[in-house]
């Protein structure tokens, strides 16, 4: 995600870009721990964050918009849309990279005895 991630943090934003992927990691951990504890299925996961990014986006906007309205909220939506769309065109072109990746850790969680020391 090169791009929009320069879009996001600008040309000097080295260190944004750090934090941003350590609460990225961070957010991602607690994530996972609550899918396993609530036995949440892979595929639910994607549209239960969705809707939280959605959600949280919606209230961003209210809480900071000088003079909320509908059609603000729904400009704001539009621009959320196109950043959403930046990130998942960004994943398809890394797709290949990151499916050889997954083939190579999932490989290697399989060999017995791999992790242990």
């Amino acid at each position: 995600m090169p791009d929009h991630q320069d879009d996001l943090f600008g040309e000097d934003g080295a260190e944004e870009l750090a934090d941003f992927d350590r609460l990225t990691e961070i957010l991602y951990q607690r994530v996972l721990e609550f899918a396993e504890d609530e036995e949440v299925d892979d595929e639910l996961l994607s549209p239960l964050l969705l809707r939280l990014a959605l959600s949280s986006r919606m209230v961003a906007y209210a809480a900071t918009a000088a003079k909320p309205s509908g059609s603000g909220l729904k400009l704001d939506l539009d621009r959320f849309r196109r950043d959403v769309e930046d990130v998942i065109r960004a994943a398809k072109k890394d797709a290949d990279r990151f499916i050889a990746h997954a083939k190579e850790s999932i490989a290697a969680a399989a060999e017995p005895g791999k992790d242990e020391s």
